[in-house]
């Protein structure tokens, strides 16, 4: 089962230089050497919390336990706090509700991400309900859902709809649809409590090194 782990946090403006430089050169390596598979680094450019989420996988729980008990964990992580603030992290594994393959890099992939719990009592409906026109709604507007994760360790809202688009166009005219906004009406009217939406843009800062990296295995 694939786990994902994300961590969340905002950067210390007066040490944005020494952040970057820290996290492409200490901190990712760190974390790809420890077993964590980076698979990407998103800026939140709308929406509410934090405004740095770096996600990476995992397939055992306990394994992530192991990593995050050591001491080499610690000491990095202690650095990345003292660069920056409101730092947080989740644990999510796979819902169900999507058919999903490997979740692997996307180069330049932009995120619409939706979260929100489920209405006690309609759990059978809000099912057949994402299964029947969430997901093919969303697929006509060209910013499919491409994974749905449940929440097991975190705070927040414990459903996630991950929606993946190209550019920030594709999601801008998707949202300002009768369609969208009919299902968004529908989720909240019916079957969700606790609805809120971010839109995020990637970095580069793990997808480029890794597409570089793949690119040099040919040399």
């Amino acid at each position: 089962m694939t786990i994902l782990f994300t961590q969340c946090w905002d950067v210390i403006p007066s040490k944005l230089d020494q952040y970057s430089e820290f996290v492409m050169n200490e901190y990712n390596p760190a974390l790809a050497k420890m077993g964590l598979k980076l698979l990407g680094g998103y800026y939140v450019i709308v929406g509410r919390g934090p405004q740095i989420i770096a996600v990476a996988t995992i397939e055992e729980q306990d394994y992530l336990r192991k990593i995050l008990s050591t001491e080499e964990y610690r000491l990095i992580s202690n650095k990345l706090l003292t660069l920056v603030s409101n730092y947080g992290s989740r644990l999510w594994v796979q819902s169900g509700r999507v058919t999903e393959g490997p979740y692997k890099i996307q180069m330049g992939a932009w995120k619409f991400n939706q979260h929100y719990n489920v209405a006690p009592g309609v759990e059978e409906d809000h099912y057949r309900f994402v299964k029947e026109e969430c997901i093919p709604g969303m697929k006509e507007l060209r910013v499919p859902v491409t994974g749905a994760w449940r929440l097991v360790i975190g705070e927040g809202p414990k459903l996630l709809a991950e929606c993946t688009a190209r550019n920030l166009e594709d999601i801008a005219k998707a949202v300002d649809t009768s369609l969208f906004r009919r299902l968004v009406r529908k989720l909240n009217r019916t079957f969700a409590t606790d609805y809120s939406s971010r839109i995020l843009a990637p970095t580069g800062r793990i997808e480029v090194p890794a597409l570089l990296g793949e690119m040099m295995k040919g040399f």
